[in-house]
């Protein structure tokens, strides 16, 4: 039997450390987009004040995959997924290929989106979602104010870890918002342009006013990271897979875990670290009841 699992955080990680628990002789795959094995996300923030080292936050070394058999492939980007063909085709750097399954479990989290804005991928605008992100943000030089577009979860904690250093935030967003510190200036706008040669040196506003700023930071709502689910007929709960109380989808052989899905009609919310690791822990135990 052979089981492929598509993302290598939290739910990915325990879904294939406790497969391998159950099946011994089993080919278990697990598909990362990052260069990292699994590490503690709940840390990033610290990790970027300087509170923590890299190493600390590394709960898995890439020999304990090889250890437990399990072929590990990091640096790997999933573009599609055949149910019919029961294959998951994926990218490492240009080469692409493909891995059959007898059970897929897809663990592959949550994204931010960037916003459609002229200049969003310019050098110096950054996401909060990984380890790789974080690396670029500790070298990033913060000279001039910062500018955050949008709010989420970590909004407040960014901008503490900002701050304490003694840069001012322009925070850009079209809701109201309230209790910041004295050094953050909400802006009720939106940003048009993200100016700069090399890199960000200013931002436009829809009114036409350009703000210098040493780098953007999206702070955006969060979403299932699920682009390669596009062309199949799995049912969706909003943009997360909809799945039953066994963490299964109405594909029999798919199951999915932490926060790339919901259950079937529940609300769009953000998981906890221990209700992934959880979910991971089920769908193995619910696979074996397969």
């Amino acid at each position: 039997m052979k089981i492929v699992i598509i993302g290598g955080s939290v739910a990915g990680h325990n879904a294939a450390i406790n497969l391998r628990k159950k099946y011994q002789d089993t080919g278990i795959t697990l598909i990362s987009d990052e260069a990292y094995p699994f590490y503690d996300r709940r840390k990033l923030l610290d990790y970027w004040s300087g509170k923590i080292k890299e190493k600390e936050l590394i709960l898995s070394r890439l020999d304990y995959y090889h250890q437990q058999k399990i072929n590990f492939l990091k640096e790997s980007k999933v573009i599609a997924i055949n149910p019919g063909r029961r294959s998951v085709s994926y990218k490492l750097g240009e080469k692409r290929t493909s891995v059959e399954y007898d059970f897929l479990v897809v663990a592959s989290g949550c994204k931010t989106p960037l916003p459609e804005i002229e200049g969003i991928n310019k050098t110096g605008v950054f996401r909060f979602d990984g380890l790789a992100d974080f690396k670029e943000l500790k070298s990033a030089v913060m000279l001039d104010a910062v500018c955050l577009i949008g709010t989420n979860h970590l909004t407040f904690r960014v901008i503490e870890s900002i701050t304490s250093k003694q840069i001012e935030v322009k925070l850009i967003t079209d809701q109201p918002q309230d209790n910041f510190p004295e050094l953050v200036e909400v802006i009720n706008s939106q940003v048009v342009e993200i100016i700069g040669d090399s890199g960000v040196q200013a931002i436009k506003l829809k009114e036409g006013k350009i703000i210098g700023v040493s780098w953007v930071g999206v702070m955006s709502q969060i979403l299932p990271s699920g682009d390669f689910l596009k062309d199949t007929d799995i049912e969706m709960n909003g943009s997360a897979l909809a799945v039953d109380e066994n963490m299964r989808t109405n594909i029999a052989d798919i199951f999915a875990c932490g926060s790339v899905c919901l259950h079937r009609g529940e609300m769009p919310r953000i998981k906890s670290w221990d209700e992934s690791l959880a979910e991971g822990l089920s769908v193995a135990e619910n696979i074996l009841k397969s």
